[in-house]
């Protein structure tokens, strides 16, 4: 994920992540303390794997998948390639310690970047670390697994036939299961990811979308592979933090007083995948530019892969107010 709206100066950083409550565009003060409790998983809860760069609207999606009782998420997984890498999981033990949630195993990427990806700008993964909108109190730690993320995955869809990754990142990992784990990867549910965009501006020279332009090549290996893919585009996201997220610890989630809240790309995702018919989709085969205008969208014709055309932005609050109440 990329929030172009926290290249801030540091020291409204600094202000904005000493002050005791978050507070929007508007000056709406978002309500500090705990969560209340998330309810009961169900006995059929969906098994996921979350695949993540922990930008902020990345923490409001997995904190959206953690709560929902159709969801039980086994693992969280970060790419180097992403706009943070591991070096940012500090992130995460004050995520799981401010939701009050034990934390599931956490797997950092192995897998370099391909020589068609173009990194992220440094200063865009500053930002998502200093202006989280999480308490950094250092009440959290967490230490990640040895295991590589690819092989953490793989290890997962052998144990939980159907599994689900819910990818937020660049899908370097996802990709690397595919290549060297192919039995595995076979016996994923699906991938669900924030990649791509098929009419919007361009998100930068030669990058259409950054998710994809992070690490373009495996992005389309996912597309051609053997599992269910639906991408949500940035094209339907609707701009602006919704109101659903309002509340404790992901009300203040990517927010910089005085600055315009970025589109929460990840959280939208995350929603489609639990609530689907909060979308419209259109099936197909297509294609993404991977050189050029990478992560540029084109359908060439009937096929499996998914592609989100529209969201009811209603349905998805209606989402987010269900789990963060």
């Amino acid at each position: 994920m990329r929030l172009r709206a926290l290249l801030v100066p540091l020291a409204v950083a600094v202000l904005a992540a000493c002050s005791p409550a978050a507070s929007d565009v508007d000056g709406e003060v978002f309500a500090a303390g705990p969560m209340s409790p998330a309810a009961a998983k169900q006995p059929d809860a969906v098994p996921v794997v979350v695949d993540t760069d922990l930008a902020p609207d990345d923490l409001a999606a997995l904190a959206l998948l953690l709560r929902h009782p159709r969801v039980r998420v086994v693992a969280v997984t970060v790419p180097q390639t992403g706009e943070l890498d591991c070096r940012g999981t500090g992130l995460l033990g004050d995520f799981f310690h401010a939701l009050e949630t034990a934390p599931p195993p956490v797997a950092c990427g192995s897998t370099p970047r391909g020589e068609d990806g173009v990194m992220f700008p440094p200063e865009w993964g500053a930002g998502a670390l200093m202006n989280s909108g999480l308490p950094r109190d250092g009440g959290g730690e967490l230490t990640p697994v040895r295991t590589p993320a690819a092989e953490l995955i793989a290890r997962l869809a052998r144990r939980h036939p159907g599994l689900q990754v819910v990818a937020l990142a660049p899908l370097t990992e996802v990709a690397t299961v595919l290549r060297e784990h192919p039995g595995a990867y076979a016996r994923l549910g699906g991938v669900t990811t924030m990649a791509g965009t098929v009419d919007s501006e361009s998100h930068a020279d030669g990058v259409g979308e950054w998710n994809v332009g992070a690490d373009p090549v495996p992005f389309a290996e996912v597309l051609a592979g053997p599992v269910p893919v639906t991408v949500l585009p940035d094209d339907p996201v609707p701009p602006g933090a919704p109101d659903g997220l309002a509340g404790p610890v992901v009300g203040g989630l990517g927010r910089v007083p005085g600055f315009e809240s970025p589109k929460y790309w990840d959280l939208a995702t995350a929603g489609t995948f639990v609530a689907g018919s909060a979308a419209t989709t259109e099936s197909g085969t297509w294609t993404v530019d991977t050189s050029e205008d990478r992560g540029r969208l084109r359908r060439t014709g009937d096929g499996p892969v998914r592609v989100v055309t529209a969201l009811d932005p209603a349905a998805l609050d209606e989402v987010y107010r269900s789990v963060f109440r």
